[in-house]
């Protein structure tokens, strides 16, 4: 299982695969703090769940994740954000994630997404 992460914070990104290592101690984590160096990543070796912030104004986290989802249909993605829930919570549902997360969130509600995925990643 290949996971993920994206923040433009090293602190978060460090919560992230804190997090990541404990839900899935097997899983290959990859932390990236641009949305493209991660996009590089995932086209090479691919992805199977995809922590990744939104990022306002430019919306990065929502590119990267409907660039990611063509490259694997049934990537898990779970989605945070500094902004309120209904700023972008339209274009977030189209996507599908497998979870939604303000930036307030703690290691228990990044372990509980990362263990109740959409799609079981073996």
């Amino acid at each position: 299982m290949t996971i993920v992460c994206v923040d433009n914070t090293p602190i978060m990104l460090q919560s992230l695969k804190e997090n990541a290592d404990k839900a899935y101690p097997y899983a290959n984590v990859q932390t990236f703090l641009s949305a493209e160096h991660a996009l590089d990543y995932a086209e090479k070796f691919g992805c199977d769940v995809l922590l990744c912030e939104i990022n306002p104004p430019r919306l990065e986290g929502l590119f990267l994740a409907e660039k990611v989802k063509n490259i694997n249909p049934r990537v898990n993605i779970i989605f945070f954000t500094v902004c309120s829930e209904n700023e972008h919570a339209k274009a977030v549902m189209k996507l599908k994630p497998s979870g939604y997360l303000t930036k307030e969130v703690d290691d228990e509600q990044i372990l509980y997404e990362l263990k109740n995925l959409r799609y079981a990643v073996l």
